[in-house]
């Protein structure tokens, strides 16, 4: 009779994204393939990116400041980066109007990056010439 001990080590694996970080918002509509003018509406379930779990939401488009498109779509909100759960479309839900900086994947509408992707518009439905100081949270 042969016995032994087996153990079976944990294994964890994180994704880890280094995002670019535009300067001001007018250098991330100048990366983005559109740029949107709306609000969020909703979540419309979830999707994964480079294998970590993003939400997608529901967006109104009242004006696209640049490109064209559908006035309802889908935009994935882009997952932070070493498991990081924080998700920046969430955290703007009800903020109207928001300003979108979009790229148009294979897969539809994303964000350019999870940090400076939405950002409140101006008053007057514009583009602030500044990140907000909470942009990072």
């Amino acid at each position: 009779m042969l016995s032994g001990c087996s153990s079976t080590l944990g294994v964890t694996t994180h994704t880890c994204i280094d995002w670019i970080a535009f300067e001001t918002p007018a250098d991330a509509a100048e990366e983005a393939d559109a740029v949107v003018v709306g609000r969020i509406s909703g979540q419309a379930g979830t999707t994964t990116y480079m294998g970590m779990t993003a939400t997608t939401w529901n967006v109104e488009a009242d004006t696209w400041l640049e490109g064209k498109g559908e006035h309802e779509l889908v935009v994935t909100s882009l997952p932070r980066s070493c498991d990081d759960p924080g998700d920046t479309m969430s955290r703007l839900q009800g903020t109207e109007p928001l300003v979108l900086f979009l790229r148009d994947a294979s897969s539809g509408w994303e964000i350019v990056t999870p940090w400076q992707g939405v950002v409140p518009a101006t008053p007057d439905g514009g583009i602030p010439p500044e990140w907000p100081a909470d942009v990072y949270e």
